[in-house]
């Protein structure tokens, strides 16, 4: 986030010493209005692929985009340093920071895609638990009790009784009452 704010406080920072034409007043032949024009679209499609990553397909036309409306403005000699070789070296590093950005945003998409979820019955399910109670026998479907489960306090049942402080095993869940199971002597406590 930091990044986004600093990178987007530069690129207004870059915007503001552009000099924008406004349509159709004193336009020259080599229309830089069409350049500015460009440069902000490609700025506005990179910040779009920002907030909803498209794996690059919006972000790559927002930085063909500025690319193209970067040049337009070089050729007409409109960005800070002229059409001098301080003004390509000027294009080629904001073009590089915006393609540097959006492989960045893209990368991160595409990682968190692969993620596995983290929350719900997914989270809950095969986890290891600690028995807070000695399992009590209810009667007719087995013991219950309570067990720690990821810093929180759950309703517990099992088909075996289980000892405060054993780990078990997350074997289902119905509402907010998990079943559970002792750990087989071949597994490994998760820390």
């Amino acid at each position: 986030m930091v990044r986004l704010i600093t990178g987007m406080a530069g690129v207004f920072a870059a915007l503001v010493t552009l000099p924008v034409m406004a349509a159709g007043a004193g336009m020259s032949e080599r229309h830089p209005g069409l350049g500015t024009g460009l440069l902000l679209a490609g700025l506005a499609l990179i910040v779009i692929e920002a907030l909803t990553p498209t794996i690059g397909i919006i972000g790559t036309l927002g930085l063909v985009a500025f690319v193209a409306g970067a040049i337009l403005l070089y050729d007409a000699g409109w960005l800070p340093g002229g059409d001098s070789l301080w003004g390509l070296a000027l294009l080629l590093l904001a073009a590089l920071i915006m393609a540097s950005f959006l492989c960045w945003v893209v990368l991160r998409a595409i990682r968190l895609r692969r993620q596995q979820p983290r929350g719900g019955q997914e989270a809950v399910l095969h986890a290891h638990a600690e028995a807070l109670t000695r399992f009590e026998a209810d009667g007719h479907t087995g013991y219950r009790g309570h067990v720690r489960l990821h810093g929180e306090r759950w309703q517990a049942r099992s088909a075996s009784p289980i000892s405060e402080g054993d780990v078990v095993r997350v074997t289902a869940l119905e509402g907010l009452t998990v079943t559970v199971v002792p750990l087989e002597s071949g597994e490994v406590a998760d820390s």
